[in-house]
């Protein structure tokens, strides 16, 4: 008979212990049965989010001549700039994911695919495209938290002037041509933020008018960009506003003509845009 409580008190003391093991999986939260990484990201702006959310790397892009890597990266294999990713260095560190910035994502796809190379699109058109971004990592990387943190500190506010700045917002190309932004580009849209009234229309970031229709459109700030080669963009607007056609603007010809340079500002939404919407805020002032 004590042999049999014995072994009932046995294997009671095994039930318990089976059931306390079952309970404590199923309560303990989902990150730490979550699987690492190996994740590669593509652009300074998605490095210095991830460094942000504080996410675990093993590749990075080389930053460009006024960019820099947050400090844990700086010694993690490179793999070239977001233009022009050396693809065959990707596959060398066998990642489970690579992140694209969607813009251009079109052009490697193919390559990416034929490698068996796992890739995600980052949308970072405009701040709000960032901010969406940002919401997402969180939630996939367990970092809701520091996700929330961190937009909370590109929350940038709606300024309503009495009267607003009619802003000519070009890009320049090396060669000499140039595109007019609208509202729907990164800076375009700050421009709105800010209080400005951004004269370029249209559904796409960037588009096309004439020297007439800017004329017409009498603006009385210009901020320009310089897609690449900054040195030559620059000097090639300097001798676009000297032209008669030029000499007439409003802008020009009060000298509210500004540069939009690296790294303050770029063609898509990062962590600097409380700067660059500082910055235009000030030259909308003027």
């Amino acid at each position: 008979m004590r042999k049999q409580q014995k072994i009932l008190t046995v294997l009671l003391l095994v039930l318990l212990v089976i059931s306390a093991g079952w309970i404590w999986l199923m309560m303990r939260p989902a990150h730490e049965t979550t699987v690492s990484k190996r994740i590669v990201v593509t652009t300074n702006a998605q490095a210095q989010i991830f460094n942000k959310l504080d996410v675990p790397l093993v590749g990075v892009p080389t930053p460009g001549a006024q960019q820099s890597l947050p400090k844990k990266y700086r010694d993690l294999p490179q793999v070239g700039n977001h233009v022009a990713p050396n693809l065959e260095k990707i596959g060398q560190l066998k990642p489970d994911l690579v992140y694209l910035d969607a813009a251009i994502a079109s052009d490697y796809q193919q390559k990416l695919d034929s490698e068996h190379i796992k890739y995600q699109q980052l949308k970072f058109n405009t701040l709000s495209d960032l901010q969406t971004t940002v919401t997402s990592l969180g939630k996939t990387y367990h970092r809701e938290a520091a996700a929330k943190q961190l937009n909370h500190s590109l929350s940038l506010p709606q300024q309503h002037p009495n009267k607003r700045q009619n802003v000519l917002l070009l890009m320049g190309m090396p060669g000499g041509s140039f595109l007019v932004g609208t509202e729907h580009s990164y800076i375009g849209n700050l421009i709105t933020q800010a209080g400005g009234h951004v004269v370029g229309s249209g559904s796409s970031p960037f588009v096309t008018m004439n020297a007439e229709q800017i004329a017409q459109s009498q603006p009385t700030v210009i901020i320009t960009m310089a897609h690449a080669m900054p040195d030559s963009v620059f000097k090639n607007f300097d001798a676009l506003f000297k032209q008669s056609t030029w000499q007439a603007v409003p802008a020009v010809k009060d000298g509210h003509v500004y540069r939009a340079k690296e790294p303050t500002f770029s063609m898509t939404a990062n962590l600097n845009a409380p700067k660059a919407y500082q910055q235009i805020r000030t030259w909308l002032k003027k």
